[in-house]
């Protein structure tokens, strides 16, 4: 008899938990997604990521990222995923991407940054990054994720 009640009681808990993370990630998923360009931070973010930041600069042949990812509280993973450098020859339209870089994820933590991390470029084109903000709460069952699509401002890169 007791082994029954044991085996309800988990079954009712399983139950609610799925219930619960269920309406979890239609609130979320309901909110479009943030998508910034340009050189400034974004303290509105919805959901796990309470703010992001990104932002470029350039030096001889490459170019340097900054960016930022910072949680309401520690995260079980935490950072930047799909870091790409894109070219173009106006600054505004047809983007192609030059150099892909490994996601750059840490774990068990509240913020994540990158301080002028260097990638070498081509040079002679317009230059920009495009990011996801990343961020996986902490959680045995169903923990949920955010990720936020972010641009930063473009910079002119000499060709020599």
């Amino acid at each position: 008899m007791k082994i029954r009640k044991f085996f309800a009681v988990l079954c009712a808990f399983l139950v609610m938990m799925s219930i619960s993370s269920s309406l979890h990630v239609l609130a979320f998923d309901s909110v479009p997604p943030n998508e910034t360009v340009g050189d400034s931070e974004n303290i509105d973010a919805t959901g796990l990521i309470m703010s992001f930041y990104l932002s470029m600069a350039t030096a001889s042949k490459q170019v340097q990222i900054t960016a930022v990812t910072s949680a309401y509280e520690t995260m079980a993973k935490i950072g930047f995923k799909d870091i790409t450098v894109q070219r173009s020859t106006n600054g505004s339209t047809n983007w192609n991407d030059e150099v892909s870089i490994s996601d750059k994820i840490i774990t068990d933590a509240l913020y994540h940054s990158l301080d002028h991390y260097s990638v070498s470029v081509t040079g002679g084109y317009y230059y920009r990054i495009m990011l996801t903000h990343y961020a996986k709460e902490k959680g045995w069952f169903f923990p949920s994720s955010q990720s936020i699509t972010n641009y930063s401002n473009v910079v002119w890169v000499a060709a020599s």
